[in-house]
């Protein structure tokens, strides 16, 4: 799903602007790939008139699907309705605040239908069990079979591992978007919006580390040459958190 949220500035931790039309930046995110990044709205800022209706179709030629603002205008609304692009008005707090919480929804949804499980308990369950989700960076989307990669910001895939009461329940592949607008708190947001408890890292940068834990997620230090090993090593509490001279000096 495209979503768009309309910002005072092109970044993660700007405030939600109140305007549609004229919001100076419009943050885009695409929930299948992780990417994130800001279009500049200065033709909406500048316009004279028609600037609700003209957002209308910047967001249909963007292929948006929802747009999250502050209040829509009645012409504005009805062009998007006309595009098929449904709005949530009243949004406030950051960018990043709103996305997290569309993408969780937004994400879980998805996950129950593509979510590869080895049990019988529903994905569904498993969020409303508390089950702790672990990510690890992922060569590929290989689910337990994936090798995992050396880079946190720059891997292909992170695998998100579900476990209760120390058994795996579910396992699903999300692509990573790479680094975009925002820089290293893009992947710390949507990992957050993926509802993760815990990130299992062979390197990790200070900036997103800081990021983690500002957001309460735990970051591990692990091993194994695949997932399945890295999260067997995790059950085992052969693996702990992350410690200051682990960091990387580059930022991912």
């Amino acid at each position: 799903m495209i979503i768009a949220v309309t910002a005072q500035e092109g970044r993660m931790d700007s405030p939600v602007d109140s305007h549609f039309g004229r919001a100076p930046f419009f943050m885009i995110a695409n929930s299948e790939t992780m990417e994130v990044y800001a279009f500049d709205n200065k033709e909406g800022v500048n316009a004279s008139n028609g600037a609700g209706t003209g957002a209308a179709q910047l967001m249909s030629e963007q292929k948006v699907e929802v747009v999250y603002t502050g209040r829509v205008g009645p012409k504005a609304s009805d062009a998007l309705e006309k595009a098929g692009i449904r709005y949530v008005e009243e949004a406030t707090g950051t960018v990043e605040e709103v996305l997290s919480r569309a993408l969780h929804g937004t994400l879980v949804a998805n996950a129950q239908n593509s979510a590869q499980t080895d049990v019988e308990i529903p994905l569904a369950e498993a969020v409303a069990a508390e089950a702790v989700r672990v990510a690890i960076p992922s060569d590929s989307e290989d689910g337990l079979n994936s090798i995992r990669s050396g880079h946190f910001g720059k891997c292909a895939f992170y695998t998100l591992v579900d476990i209760v009461n120390d058994k795996v329940i579910a396992v699903q592949s999300m692509e990573n978007g790479g680094h975009v607008v925002g820089g290293c708190s893009v992947p710390v947001a949507l990992l957050k919006g993926w509802d993760v408890n815990k990130v299992v890292v062979a390197g990790i940068g200070g900036r997103p580390l800081m990021g983690f834990q500002q957001e309460g997620i735990e970051v591990y230090s692990g091993h194994g040459h695949t997932v399945q090993e890295t999260i067997d090593a995790y059950l085992q509490g052969q693996i702990g958190p992350i410690s200051q001279d682990q960091v990387c000096s580059g930022g991912a």
